[in-house]
């Protein structure tokens, strides 16, 4: 009701499509660069402790094994995550998965100031924040269309990208890289408690409508998503493009940037930090660019990020030193996730039912999550063998293969507007 209300009232009055028009989700919007900015640390902070722990010709496989313990739990319970998020008010679900994170980051501090040489706790704590996580991503994403009104949610998906996939990709990192660097890992560490910590206090100040109850039971409701998305061929065709990135673009970047910065390019820990930069800041220049432009045919420039994007990380695989890798990362930031991200979460929301937008987030969550494993398992298996830059040449070039088929013959998702 009160979503046909707004409706309504955007039919008889013009709706500015400035998302920041809305106090709340300026207030969400921070809450995304707290959150996106400690997760982002983290992505280089628990590479450096397993680095120092660990010999250089078990440290791929070591790598890929902490990324694999956080994202299956976060796969295994992405589904449960979306009906929680459609049945729970979604500020609850985010004081609680932010607060439990920056538990685990606290947890990393005193392991590495007291330089404890374990590394199998690391494997048990990446699991932990990884379930928070399934729970975390459905609510936060859903909570958005909650806000804004439909005019809105397009650049409001934009500037979401912005706040939290750019800090996750760019501020974050460059931070943990250049702090690890600077202060050593107890301090980097530090700086997750004290983002993350804020992200819940900052979503604690948002208030939603409570979610309708429907009656049925979560296993109930749990199907009726699963054949709500099943029935439509425009959200099966964006959740299918989103299982394509992980596998071949960013679990291979993952597992390799330590390795590309200490045996190809013989540069220093900070370098990790801002290759990873270089990548969200790529997300942030398209992001902002595509917040300023209509796009006429956003189906087909989606499933065109495939080939345009990888093509990029080609040359950042192929770069013969860290000026190099930064430029093509930057273009690869731009040409790749920023339009895909954004537009995959402007489409889905644009298209999906308001009571179903929890589970359908919760799928799009899980095309990724459980495909970021398989990434990281092949990837750490070809670094093995023959090093980074065969694994991100062989990589990119089969998602460039599989984009172009997507251009060619995914007609319910490149015909979108």
């Amino acid at each position: 009701m009160a979503q046909g209300a707004a409706t309504g009232g955007a039919a008889a009055r013009p709706v500015s499509r400035n998302p920041f028009s809305v106090p709340q989700y300026r207030a969400w919007w921070l809450a995304s660069v707290a959150a996106g900015s400690g997760v982002g640390i983290q992505a280089v902070t628990v590479p450096l402790f397993i680095r120092d722990r660990v010999d250089s010709e078990r440290l791929p496989l070591a790598i890929a094994a902490a990324l694999i313990c956080q994202t299956l739990p976060g796969a295994a319970f992405a589904l449960l995550g979306g009906v929680v998020a459609d049945r729970v008010e979604r500020r609850r679900v985010l004081i609680r998965t932010y607060l439990v994170a920056a538990a685990v980051s606290l947890v990393y501090v005193v392991l590495a100031g007291a330089d404890v040489r374990w590394v199998w706790p690391v494997f048990i704590l990446a699991a932990i924040v990884g379930s928070a996580g399934a729970f975390t991503n459905p609510a936060r994403q859903a909570m958005m269309p909650q806000i804004l009104d439909q005019a809105q949610i397009q650049n409001g998906a934009i500037f979401g990208t912005l706040a939290f996939m750019a800090t996750l990709q760019f501020g974050g990192p460059t931070a943990g890289g250049l702090l690890s660097d600077a202060a050593g890992l107890p301090v980097a560490f530090a700086a997750e408690v004290a983002l993350l910590g804020a992200a819940a206090l900052l979503f604690w100040r948002i208030a939603t409508d409570r979610p309708v109850p429907t009656g049925r039971s979560v296993r109930a409701d749990l199907a009726a998503g699963v054949r709500y998305v099943v029935r439509e061929p425009t959200l099966r065709g964006i959740l299918a493009l989103g299982t394509v990135p992980g596998v071949l673009i960013m679990g291979p970047f993952a597992v390799t940037v330590v390795l590309m910065v200490g045996a190809e390019f013989g540069a220093a820990d900070r370098w990790v930090g801002l290759l990873w930069g270089s990548f969200g800041a790529g997300i942030v220049a398209g992001s902002l660019l595509l917040s300023a432009v209509r796009v006429p045919r956003r189906g087909l420039l989606l499933a065109g990020t495939l080939v345009g994007g990888p093509l990029f990380t080609l040359g950042y695989g192929l770069a013969p030193n860290t000026g190099t890798a930064m430029a093509f990362l930057f273009a690869a930031g731009i040409a790749g996730p920023a339009i895909f991200i954004n537009f995959a979460v402007a489409l889905l929301q644009e298209h999906a039912d308001r009571a179903m937008m929890g589970r359908v987030m919760s799928m799009y969550g899980l095309a990724f999550t459980a495909s970021v494993p398989v990434g990281y398992l092949q990837a750490g298996i070809q670094a093995s063998l023959w090093g980074p830059r065969p694994t991100l040449v062989t990589s990119t070039a089969l998602c460039m293969a599989v984009g172009m088929a997507a251009v060619l013959f995914l007609r319910p998702v490149t015909r979108l507007r």
